[in-house]
Formats: C-alpha cells, sequence, structure tokens
C-alpha cells in the first residue's frame, strides 16, 4: 500500500475521519487508534514480519525500562548489550547474513579450500532498518540519560510502529516524536492543509520526475555496454535525479501524512542539490540517517581518536560513511559508495571548512557565479558516486565510469533528441526552480504565504502534471533498505 496508489486512498480517507471524529476525546484514544491502523498498514505490506515488529517493540521497551531502573552500572550495562545484541543481530541476519556468508566461501575458494555451497533464502523485513536504528538510537539515550524511557507502552509502540514512517522513515528520535503524542492532539486547517501540500509536492517528485527519470535511466543502465560515455553520462544524471525525486518524494509524503494526525515528523531533505561542498550536502540529504550516524558513531568515535587529531578525524569520517553506506544494503557497491563520501571530506578537514554550512544566495534571488560553480562541481561529483547505488556489483560500477570517461564521451547523446528526454528536462527544470524558491523555508513547497490565487494556481498546474505526465510505480526505491 504505496502512497501514491489508490488503496493508500482509500485507506487514508476513513482513518483520518475516524480519527479525528470518532477517537479524538482523549491522546489515549488517538494512540490507541493509531497503533491498529499502524499495525493493520504494516501487514498489509508484508503481513509475515508483523510478529517480529511487535516482538521487537516489546523487547525494546522492556529493556529501555530496565536500563533506567538498574542502579548498579554492570548490570545497567548488560541490558544495554542485550538491547545492542538483539536489535543488531536483527539486521546482520536478515539484511547482511548472505552478504558474510557468501565472503566466507569465497575467501575459502580464495585461499585453494574449493567449497560448494548455496545462499539462504532469508526474506528482509520491510523498514527493518528504519525501525532499528529508531531502537538502538532510544536505547542508548536512555543509558546516557539523555531522556527518560517510555512507562506508557502504548505510546512507544506508536513511536516504533507509526504507519506514515515504518517503511522508509524518517529516522525518528524518542525525545522528539513521544512528547508529541504524550498529549491530546487538536484538528488544525492550517496544519492539516500544509500536510496535504507537502504530500501533493511529494506526489508530484515520485510519479511525474523520478518515474519519468527511470524509463530514461533503466535502459541505459541495463544495456551500458553499449552506449557511448556521453549517453552514460546522461544517464548519471537522471539516475541522480531519480534517486533524489524519489526518496524525497516519499520522505515529503510521510510528513505531509503525519501533518494530518497532528504529528511533526523531522525533516529528511532541505535541498542538498543547492549544497557548495560535501559537508553541506550531507546536512540536507537523508537528514535523519546522517543525524544519527553523526551522533551515535562519529561523535564517540572521534572523541576516542581525539588525541590522533586530523588522522582521527579522517578515520572517524570514512568509519562513518562506510556504515552509511553499508546501511542501504549487503553489497560492496555501497561500501564503495559510502567510502567515497568519506574520503571527499578530506579537504574540507585540511582546510578546516567541514562544519561551514550555508543556504545559498540566503535572501537574494540568483546564486553567485562562484556559487553556482561550486553547486554544478559538487553535483557533478554526487552524480557519477551515485553510479554505484545504482549498479550490481562494483566492477560495473567501473566499467560504467570507465566508459564515461572514454573518447566516446565527445559522441552526442542521441537520447537528448527523444521527446520523452525533452518532456523530463523540462519538469526537471520546474522542479529545481520551486525547489529554489523554497530552498529557506521549512519544506519545498511551503506557498501559504502566496495570495489564494496563485496557490490555487499551483496546485492545479501540478495536478495537471501529475494527471498528464504522471507514471504508475509499485514501489519506492528506499523500501529495498
Amino acid at each position: 500500500m504505496v502512497f501514491n496508489s489508490l488503496d493508500f486512498v482509500v485507506f487514508i480517507i476513513p482513518v483520518f475521519l475516524l480519527y479525528w471524529l470518532i477517537f479524538s476525546k482523549s491522546s489515549v484514544y488517538q494512540n490507541f487508534f493509531l497503533l491498529l491502523v499502524s499495525l493493520f498498514f504494516y501487514a498489509w505490506a508484508d503481513w509475515r514480519f508483523l510478529i517480529l515488529l511487535v516482538a521487537s517493540t516489546l523487547i525494546n521497551f522492556y529493556l529501555g525500562l530496565k536500563i533506567h531502573r538498574t542502579p548498579e552500572d554492570r548490570k545497567k550495562n548488560i541490558f544495554l548489550y542485550i538491547g545492542l545484541i538483539f536489535n543488531i543481530g536483527l539486521l546482520l541476519y536478515f539484511k547482511y547474513f548472505n552478504f558474510f556468508y557468501e565472503g566466507f566461501f569465497e575467501i575459502l575458494n580464495v585461499f585453494g579450500a574449493e567449497s560448494s555451497y548455496s545462499t539462504l533464502e532469508i526474506l528482509l523485513p520491510l523498514g527493518i532498518s528504519f525501525f532499528t536504528f529508531q531502537t538502538l538510537g532510544y536505547l542508548t539515550d536512555v543509558y546516557n540519560e539523555e531522556i527518560d524511557p517510555s512507562e506508557n507502552l502504548l505510546e512507544f509502540s506508536i513511536f516504533i510502529t507509526f504507519f506514515p514512517k515504518i517503511l522508509s522513515g524518517p529516522i525518528e528520535r524518542a525525545a522528539s516524536f513521544i512528547p508529541q503524542i504524550q498529549e491530546k492532539r487538536n484538528l488544525s486547517y492550517s496544519v492539516s492543509v500544509d500536510g496535504l501540500r507537502q504530500i501533493l509536492w511529494g506526489l508530484f517528485a515520485k510519479i511525474v520526475i523520478a518515474e519519468n527519470c527511470a524509463i530514461i535511466v533503466n535502459p541505459i543502465f541495463n544495456n551500458y555496454e553499449n552506449e557511448p560515455g556521453s549517453t552514460l553520462l546522461v544517464g548519471a544524471f537522471f539516475y541522480a535525479i531519480q534517486l533524489y525525486a524519489d526518496f524525497s518524494g516519499y520522505s515529503n509524503m510521510a510528513i505531509g501524512v503525519s501533518k494530518l494526525f497532528g504529528i511533526q515528523l523531522m525533516r529528511n531533505f532541505s535541498t542538498p542539490f543547492f549544497s557548495t561542498n560535501i559537508s553541506d550536502f550531507w546536512r540536507k540529504w537523508h537528514i535523519s540517517l546522517t543525524t544519527w550516524m553523526m551522533d551515535y558513531v562519529f561523535t564517540p568515535l572521534s572523541f576516542t581518536l581525539r588525541r590522533h587529531q586530523k588522522k582521527g578525524l579522517i578515520f572517524s569520517i570514512i568509519t562513518t560513511f562506510v556504515l552509511v553506506g553499508f546501511w542501504h544494503g549487503a553489497n560492496w557497491t555501497f561500501v564503495v559508495y559510502g567510502l567515497l563520501h568519506g574520503i571527499y571530506f578530506i579537504p574540507l578537514v585540511f582546510s578546516g571548512k567541514m562544519n561551514s554550512s550555508e543556504i545559498v544566495a540566503k535572501g537574494k534571488l540568483l546564486p553567485s557565479i562562484k556559487e553556482v560553480f561550486k553547486m554544478i562541481s559538487l553535483f557533478l561529483l554526487i552524480m557519477l558516486t551515485d553510479v554505484f547505488f545504482r549498479v550490481d556489483n562494483v566492477a560495473m560500477g567501473l566499467d560504467y565510469l570507465k566508459r564515461v570517461f572514454s573518447l566516446s564521451i565527445i559522441n552526442f547523446p542521441s537520447i537528448i533528441i527523444a521527446s520523452t528526454t525533452i518532456i523530463t528536462i523540462i519538469l526537471i527544470g520546474f522542479f529545481i526552480l520551486i525547489e529554489w524558491c523554497n530552498r529557506e523555508k521549512k519544506h519545498d513547497f511551503e506557498i501559504h504565504n502566496y495570495n489564494i490565487y496563485l496557490r490555487w494556481g499551483f496546485y492545479i498546474f501540478i495536478f495537471s502534471l501529475i494527471l498528464f505526465f504522471g507514471k504508475s510505480s509499485e514501489t519506492f526505491i528506499y523500501f529495498q533498505f
């Protein structure tokens, strides 16, 4: 039941009406209803792992209480380690077991111990990377006494299972999420309308931008050996846009749907392609994952290695981003993706600009030539690195990039003159223009300050684009993670 499906429309309308008309008497009623709806939503997506989700919720709720209530440090540590082993163990088994299993036998074969093996048919539970990181962060925060544990199982269950974010995030923090559901929510017209506005923009990004890009991208990557470097460069460009539009579209819809129920999720994207350096990019790209990794991996690791100064800082950054890459999937391509991003930070470390972050052309209509150059250079770097996000293996990624930089790059890419490509480029231009105009606002389509005629003009225009150029899709790229 994806957000851009008729099934979801049929689902969300009665849920919204029941929530505000029948279950709005108290926070308990609201939370109980949201829990039932969330479990139903997850079961609809993949009922086979509903028991796993429930078990994870109960176990982590209990462990949070034990960590908080245990006075002895030794026993407190034991409960934390149990939680870490349980949650990381879930990820290792369901997501990475075959990766390490195959790697073990490949090492044996390298050393001459020929062994035959077959991979296990392990199904990947939907959303496991997202809800597992939430529980890991929760237990760590409780252990560090940054938050008190939830003593209400119903509220904690909503924190884990809330249906807009369960499949692909954002990765929420208990400190910001749980207080919102402890109080009765009241229907706000302005918040609900803003949620619908964000859903509309997310829908446009997904089924118009991402899906039209996919029509161009898929044939190029599937037949890259027979394409000139210029066409492969075009394919990399459209894939970078597809990846961003697909995931930011999902995030905007998830945040918008959540607003309909009076709950604010954290922003997950903040116009990242308008960044001028790699550090700024990662402050704006998949923000919930980046901040999680910074808080729970980079900060403690860099603190431990602080005596090594810049070398320790570089090691901490690269390790963090290798894990960011590996979080995405059990494939060496994601490791390479993360490694490259970590390496891109090295010049910033030596220049002392790693923490620099700014809104490009703040308060201005247009950026400077220097800012344009920096944005384009960074986008090209990100675009080429994204190739490893798309290909099946590292050898394929290296071969793809090798062909990009071959002499055939001077050939004119015939795909550019195709009508589908031209229309998609125009649509991307409109998409980028709207995001540029909203780069200083709370989300990418915040137009509530416009007069009513202009607002409705935008709504009708975007709805028309969805109607005429939208493509059907059954899933989102990040569902696989």
